[in-house]
């Protein structure tokens, strides 16, 4: 398999792509019972907005094809509060599903964990939905520790609770 292009900044054009996936993948979900995210709760204007926060990041195969998406963050009071700050905050890792089983989500995270380390930072910080065992044991095997369970915030709509997951970075990788 050749090698995908790397990760790269999102432009505002990216933002319409974006949430078009969000929204597949959402659609996906509530087809499959999976209470997480649900279509339409996540418009292209908020992605938008967080894009010229440099907060998203895209990955394309060709310039046609949003492959996967990933949006990095450096502080999030809405999910974990007051421990909200020294850390790399992982959202929206989203994967097309024509690119599943090419293992994008372990190097978006690892371009995460660069990233983060690049940015003085050794701690990333991620949520997962609390009645989602597939998704914590994903996590739990890329060397992210429970943390402990807490209420998603109030504009999602796709579950009741989370689990706030954490990993430590060694220099290097």
């Amino acid at each position: 398999m050749p090698e995908a292009a790397p990760m790269i900044a999102a432009a505002i054009a990216d933002a319409v792509d974006i949430a078009r996936l969000r929204d597949r993948l959402a659609q996906w979900m509530v087809d499959n019972g999976i209470g997480q995210w649900l279509p339409g709760e996540y418009p292209a204007a908020t992605v938008a907005e967080e894009i010229v926060r440099r907060e998203w990041f895209v990955w394309r195969d060709s310039p046609e094809i949003l492959t996967a998406a990933v949006r990095l963050v450096w502080r999030d009071p809405e999910f974990w509060g007051a421990d909200d700050t020294g850390a790399g905050y992982i959202h929206g890792l989203m994967v097309a599903p024509e690119f599943r089983g090419r293992d994008l989500g372990s190097r978006i995270l690892q371009f995460c964990a660069d990233r983060t380390r690049a940015n003085g930072v050794t701690r990333q910080r991620l949520d997962a939905v609390a009645d989602n065992p597939v998704l914590r044991k994903y996590y739990g095997a890329r060397g992210f520790v429970e943390v402990r369970e807490t209420e998603l915030p109030p504009q999602f709509h796709g579950t009741s609770h989370v689990v706030l997951m954490e990993k430590r970075l060694l220099s290097g990788r």
